[in-house]
This record gives C-alpha cells, structure tokens and sequence, in this order.
C-alpha cells in the first residue's frame, strides 16, 4: 500500500497547536535565510526611522548616562535550530549597563537581542536585551554570540572609561524581512550577502536590486557623467589622454555607453581619437578618426563597453596613427560623456 509523510499540525485546524508548530507556521511570512532548507533570516524587523536611520532595537546614547545604553522599541526574528522563528518584542524604550571598565586594558563588549526558552534546556523563558562582557586585553576581541542571539551593536572600552560616546560604537544590526517583501539593509548587512530566491528583492538609496540566483541585478535609473579631467597637449608624438572620468561601482552588473570629442591639430601625421577602458592605453572602445597634417574637430563612435562589475574608468585618448609628425589638442570643443547601464540576466 502507499506511504505517506506527515507535516507538522496545520495551523488552525487542530484544537490545540503547540508553540514550535505555531512558530513554523508564522514562518511561512517571515523571509528565509539564503541557502537553507526551512531556515529563517534572523534580524530586525524594521519599521521606522530616525532621520535617515532605521531606529528599531537601536542602541543608542543619551548625554551624560555613564556607561548606559538606550535601546529603542522594536520586533525582531531569532532562530534556534529546529525550532523555527522567535518573533520578539521590546515594547517600551528601555535602558542597559555595560560593566565597568578595566582600568589597564580595552575591552569590546556586545549587547544583544536574546531569546530563552526552558523547553530547550534554557533557564528561563523570556526575550531580552541584554549585555555579554569582552575580555580585556591589549588587543581585545568580541566575546561570541550567545545561542539564540542576534547582535545589536558592540563598544570598545578604553581602558577606565567612565563615558560611553558614538566612536565606541559599531551598529551591528541586520535586517529581517517577509516573504515577497522588499528588504532593506541595515548597517550589520552586507552589499555581498546573497539573496534567498531569484526574485527577492532589496532596497539601496541607489534604487532596486533583484536577486537572479547568482547576483544581484540593478534595477534603477541610468546613470551618466561628464568628463571634468581635462588636459591641453602640445607637440606630442604618441598616446596620451586628454579626458577622463571615473564611473562608480553600483554593487551589480553594468555597461559603459560613451562618447567623446575634440579638436585636434596635426603637423605632419594623422592623430586618432580613442574611448579607452581602466587606462590612458588600456583596451579600446570607440574610435574616432582624426586630422591629417591640419586642425579640425574629431568625434568618436558611441559605443558600449562588454558587462561589468565594480569601479571603472574611463578615458579619452588621442594617438598618432602615421606619419613623423606631431599632434596637439585645443582647449576648445571637447567632450566626455558616458552612462552606466544596469546588465539583466544574458
């Protein structure tokens, strides 16, 4: 006869769930954490702003508070293996204390977002913000993260401080999310972290990125720039840039689309115009061809580099073709200008 497999008690169909199957079933919303089977992204849950900072469960200094730290309300999502997500809630802004510090050496402590739950073994059960004290030591390292802990934020002590301030802290905050949702980056996430799903989508100030299963793809308005380097040459017999700008890595694929110009004069030679990539002499792009023993103006192709990635620049070079002679350029009629195109999936 066949055989079955059993799930877990579905959610509102059983007179009784227990609090793991409940957990599991908030999760079928909850953002999943990329490359795991029935694994969620731990984090906060962001929902508001201070000025330009998401301000949930942020830990933050209030003047002349020692070495006390704010930390503001919010939800976050904890995971313990096998028990699926914790959704947690700091109701009320309320207040930590870090030990006091050594008075020969620095030490780094961290605050962090527990969960405790006796059912695993834990002494008691409850959610809390709480402090875990670093060594101290010359050169002092973070304690580990406690199971069932997310970090908030660390502080590096001084030796004998007695005044917490911002420089001692780093934001370590990462961010959780829904399923279909657009997530956000907090300051603890990283541009390289991968997504959970081709589709899965993300928030920069730059615009929109999607996850393809291998990278993220940009999804934001083209952008362009001008060329502001420029350089007069006279008496010149090989190559050498007259023009240049550097084109911003986006954090996803890319192409260059350029064009330049300028007004050449040549004294027995014939002098070419080149879109070049990363150097003065470096791979070609676009041509234009030049003047022949007189002056004139000298346009280049409009041309795209192949795919990219990270930072770029680019140049506008002129080159002697042939001939024994000599070519300047004029300070005059010159242009540089190029766009960055985000690259879909080929």
């Amino acid at each position: 006869m066949p055989v079955t497999l059993d799930g877990l008690d579905p959610w509102a169909v059983n007179l009784r769930v227990s609090e793991r199957e409940a957990r599991y079933a908030l999760g079928a919303i909850l953002g999943p954490a990329p490359g795991r089977l029935m694994g969620w992204s731990s984090g906060v849950l962001p929902t508001r702003t201070d000025g330009t900072v998401i301000a949930d469960l942020r830990p933050v200094l209030r003047t002349n508070d020692g070495l006390g730290v704010t930390i503001s309300v919010g939800q976050c999502v904890i995971e313990r293996p096998g028990q699926g997500p914790y959704i947690c809630t700091l109701d009320e802004t309320g207040r930590v204390e870090l030990d006091t510090a050594d008075p020969s050496n620095p030490r780094i402590d961290l605050i962090v977002a527990r969960v405790y739950d006796s059912r695993l073994g834990d002494a008691r059960t409850g959610f809390v913000v709480e402090p875990i004290t670093g060594k101290a030591a010359p050169e002092p390292a973070a304690p580990a993260l406690p199971p069932g802990a997310i970090p908030l934020a660390t502080f590096a002590l001084p030796p004998a401080t007695r005044q917490l301030s911002t420089a001692m802290r780093t934001d370590l905050r990462r961010a959780a999310g829904t399923r279909g949702g657009v997530g956000v980056l907090l300051p603890g996430d990283a541009l390289t972290d991968p997504g959970a799903y081709p589709g899965h989508t993300r928030y920069r100030p730059t615009g929109l990125e999607t996850w393809d299963g291998e990278r993220w793809r940009g999804a934001q308005p083209q952008w362009a720039g001008e060329g502001v380097n420029w350089v007069t040459r006279t008496g010149i017999r090989d190559n050498a840039d007259i023009n240049s700008l550097v084109v911003p890595d986006p954090g996803w694929p890319y192409r260059i689309t350029g064009q330049g110009s300028a007004e050449l004069a040549t004294v027995g030679c014939r002098a070419d115009l080149f879109l070049r990539l990363d150097a003065a002499d470096g791979p070609i792009f676009a041509v234009g061809v030049g003047p022949f023993n007189q002056g004139g103006w000298t346009q280049t192709q409009m041309r795209s580099t192949g795919i990219l990635t990270g930072t770029h620049a680019i140049y506008l070079t002129a080159t002697r073709i042939f001939g024994d002679g000599t070519w300047s350029n004029t300070p005059y009629n010159t242009h540089l200008r190029v766009t960055r195109d985000p690259v879909g999936p080929a």
